[in-house]
């Protein structure tokens, strides 16, 4: 078996000794591949799988003579109930380190299809972190944080109407 090359007007015939089973070499390499790659994109199972939270964090669009508040946000968008949730929202950093206000509170339930907003004010000035975590009985532990910058009493994100528009997306598909 080989192949015919032609250069200019002389054929010259390439021989390919063990063709056969050299395309099995290719496919067992492919079989093996996927099988170490697979496993990477699978995802954790949660204790109840179709109880689902999703967490945002997303502040007021700044207007005249009126500070922006950071908003924490958790919407169920599951089919059960979270039981025993609870949150951590904090900003934390400024200048010298001087900011650290933290909120914590406790749901003995959340229904499904329903949210849950609330605010955190601090003063101050320089880079934040916005740091949410959430944590329910039969949902695993989220936690979301991103970088910030505050300016007296207000703090501003990155991308304010993108989040905005991503959660009122959520709100809508998931809650009404």
């Amino acid at each position: 078996m080989g192949i015919n090359i032609f250069i200019g007007e002389h054929p010259y015939k390439i021989l390919i000794k063990g063709q056969e089973s050299m395309d099995k070499k290719p496919l067992i390499g492919m079989a093996i591949f996927l099988l170490i790659l697979l496993p990477a994109f699978s995802s954790p199972a949660t204790a109840k799988s179709d109880t689902k939270l999703y967490v945002g964090i997303t502040n007021g669009m700044p207007y005249v003579f009126r500070h922006v508040c950071v908003f924490g946000n958790i919407v169920n968008i599951g089919d059960n109930p979270a039981y025993n949730v609870s949150c951590v929202f904090s900003i934390t950093g400024g200048r010298n380190g001087d900011i650290n206000v933290t909120y914590s509170h406790n749901l003995s339930e959340m229904p499904p299809r329903k949210g849950w907003g609330f605010s955190n004010d601090a003063y101050g000035f320089g880079p934040v972190i916005i740091t949410l975590t959430v944590c329910a009985s039969n949902v695993d532990t989220i936690t979301k944080s991103l970088k910030g910058f505050q300016i007296g009493e207000s703090t501003m994100i990155p991308f304010p109407a993108l989040r905005h528009t991503i959660f009122a997306l959520v709100l809508r598909l998931y809650v009404y």
